[in-house]
């Protein structure tokens, strides 16, 4: 992945705070899809990211991931669905380990609802089923356990 990618992905993520809401499309829940994880920042990263529907953890995975300048596309990582397609309140948890996997930094989580999918694909997109994540680690700035961002964002198939 280039930085021009990188950049834009986060754009888009950024977006969340600005996206009205209209009435929810599944009053219920929503459906979360896949989940895109990027270093934005200049250095490695390494984090654990965890993914709960209710009291149910559907993934619990360390992900290392490269400098955004390492030439390769260890950058980003897409962790594709492998759970079932039930609306409900997912919670996608995230943190920074080291290589012990010991913690170091305190967790950051966003539970996704179904504002956040009339936000995405309210009457402006075709109903793809589910709504995608976007978990953003580090800036250019930071060299050591950067920020993490959870939010929605927008993927023209989300849910494959």
């Amino acid at each position: 992945m280039n930085r021009r990618d990188a950049l834009e992905r986060l754009a888009v993520a950024g977006g969340v705070a600005l996206a009205g809401c209209a009435s929810g499309r599944f009053e219920s829940g929503t459906v979360l899809g896949r989940v895109e994880v990027i270093n934005s920042s200049f250095v490695p990263n390494r984090i654990r990211l965890m993914i709960e529907r209710g009291d149910e953890t559907l993934l619990d995975r360390t992900i290392g991931l490269s400098a955004i300048d390492a030439g390769d596309t260890g950058a980003s990582v897409v962790v594709e669905p492998s759970w079932s397609a039930r609306r409900a309140r997912y919670t996608v948890r995230a943190l920074h380990v080291g290589d012990g996997g010991d913690r170091e930094s305190s967790s950051r989580e966003y539970t996704f609802t179904s504002d956040d999918y009339t936000a995405y694909y309210g009457d402006d997109h075709e109903d793809p089923g589910c709504i995608a994540a976007v978990v953003t680690v580090g800036s250019r700035a930071e060299t050591e356990n950067g920020a993490i961002g959870i939010g929605p964002t927008y993927v023209e198939t989300p849910c494959e």
